[in-house]
């Protein structure tokens, strides 16, 4: 609870505060002048969530009063939704410049569409962009400043940056240049060293409080815990990435003290506000997002602008469906990163379809959402790949195409955005645990589709693939594929693929698939 309301009574009954400030003096009356809290406005993961911007501004403002207020972001705004798709990312640089964010770091999903975008966007962005370790490659020179000094009230509050190297595996192709030169690099054995650097640059500038916009979560290949254990300086961790729901936890340092971590979770479920109190002391608390009333009516004017100028492409009806699309279970779980759903054949048969292949890839990553019964809008679409990767059409041997399924499954039974979704194939994956080994996985009984029916892939044989250029050579799960022969590249989006493919099917999605159709078992071992 803010140490403001603690305070409160006291003002009302003329009780001077514990903050060594002597009351002032006007006529007649005593006017006791309490020192202002700092409250830090934060978020993470919000992925294109636009309808929530004017909430997160309007919860800003109605604390603005009573205290000094700063509001930042912990990455993954540009992508996740048609309004980033449809833009590239401009639209939500328009909507957080509404807002009025005063720092941010990059999330993994800010090079989606590519670092000269992400520059060209970073430009335009009115918010301090911190990020202490992407660098040039072979330096440790950074491409944003690692960190910001802000003058908050009577005090000065460091905001540094951290960005997971998880990135240089999802989003690999962000990083080369056309010729696939590798230009940048997140090192993930120099991050202790580039955080506490930036954190002790801050601390000799003058910083009173020193926050960490982290974008690491509490995955591989490093966590923002394994971060505060290994540094000292850093008061607070505004953490992002893993979706975690985290209102406060109080890590130990290199030297044995506090730090208070926080994770909002994801698309603005909730939003964070730190409290740096008078003494020092801090508190977070999250606001669950359906609690907020308040809006800033500027941020819903923008926002209305922008959606009035791509309502009338957003809402076109593409296909209709009398069933969900879904990338979850039966169990209501998503799936479609460890096994198969109706969605992920789908989004595989436009892969095939829409380049004349033999056979479908696509890989779960990229099929993001369900869409519900009922119509199917080209926003749907773009929601459900929100990407913009380009389709491709290779020839790859039946090797090449087994290996690919073994690196896509190669995480089970966890998630991976790599595992694949097949069209025109069928295969079966087998789970071997043990209690004194790692978990094994092998890809058994991978079937081709012919005109006599299904029958074993022949490893030396050629097939033709249609897939994304992210599963074919830009991304990082999948690498079987990175010396097949390219017949056609980035000829449509995989956007496009799906629309042309929904389109072909007529008015109506048909009933085969209400289901998943049975492409791929997985299997532990002793089943």
């Amino acid at each position: 609870m803010n140490k403001l309301k603690y305070l409160l009574p006291l003002v009302v009954f003329g009780v001077f505060s514990c903050s060594g400030k002597q009351p002032q003096v006007s006529g007649d009356k005593q006017v006791l002048a309490l020192p202002r809290s700092i409250v830090v406005v934060y978020e993470n993961d919000v992925h294109c969530n636009m309808e929530g911007y004017a909430k997160f501004a309007g919860l800003r403002d109605a604390i603005a009063d009573t205290a000094d207020v700063v509001t930042v972001s912990s990455g993954d705004f540009l992508q996740g939704g048609a309004m980033g798709s449809i833009s590239r990312g401009g639209y939500v640089v328009s909507m957080m410049n509404a807002v009025g964010y005063d720092v941010v770091t990059l999330g993994n999903h800010e090079f989606d569409y590519k670092i000269p975008r992400l520059m060209e966007l970073s430009d335009s962005m009115n918010a301090a962009i911190v990020c202490a370790n992407l660098v040039q490659k072979g330096t440790l020179t950074p491409l944003f400043k690692p960190y910001v000094l802000k003058q908050i009230g009577a005090k000065k509050i460091a905001f540094v940056g951290v960005l997971t190297p998880q990135t240089l595996v999802g989003e690999a192709y962000a990083f080369t240049d056309e010729s696939l030169k590798t230009l940048y690099d997140i090192p993930s054995e120099k991050i202790f060293n580039l955080v506490q650097s930036a954190v002790d640059d801050a601390r000799k500038a003058g910083a009173d409080y020193v926050i960490l916009l982290s974008h690491l979560g509490f995955v591989p290949p490093v966590s923002s815990v394994e971060v505060v254990q290994k540094t000292t300086g850093i008061d607070a961790v505004l953490d992002g990435h893993s979706h975690s729901v985290v209102g406060e936890e109080f890590i130990a340092n290199a030297n044995g003290d506090s730090v208070l971590v926080s994770q909002t979770g994801t698309k603005f479920q909730n939003v964070g506000m730190l409290d740096i109190y008078p003494d020092g002391k801090s508190h977070s608390r999250l606001i669950p997002m359906d609690s907020v009333v308040a809006v800033n009516r500027k941020v819903v004017a923008v926002y209305d602008s922008l959606q009035a100028l791509v309502a009338a492409d957003l809402q076109k009806v593409v296909s209709n469906t009398k069933f969900d699309l879904t990338i979850n279970g039966d169990d209501g779980k998503r799936l479609v990163r460890k096994g198969e759903t109706n969605l992920g054949d789908l989004a595989a048969d436009a892969m095939r379809f829409s380049v004349g292949a033999q056979i479908g890839i696509e890989n779960g990553g990229s099929v993001r959402v369900t869409i519900p019964a009922g119509a199917v809008k080209y926003q749907d679409i773009l929601n459900v790949m929100p990407f913009a990767n380009g389709m491709c059409l290779i020839r790859a041997t039946g090797r090449q195409i087994k290996e690919a399924l073994a690196q896509g499954a190669s995480k089970l039974p966890e998630e991976s955005g790599g595992f694949l979704h097949v069209s025109g194939l069928r295969y079966t994956v087998v789970v071997e645990k043990s209690e004194i080994a790692a978990t094994r996985v092998r890809i058994e009984n991978v079937q081709v589709e012919t005109d006599k029916g299904f029958v074993a892939i022949d490893e030396n044989a050629l097939y033709t693939v249609g897939l994304s250029s992210y599963v074919a050579y830009e991304g990082g799960e999948i690498t079987a594929f990175r010396e097949s022969e390219i017949i056609m590249d980035k000829v449509m989006t995989d956007d496009e693929a799906m629309v042309k493919f929904l389109k072909s099917l007529g008015d109506e999605i048909p009933e085969a698939y209400r289901k998943p159709q049975g492409r791929i078992a997985v299997k532990n071992s002793g089943e």
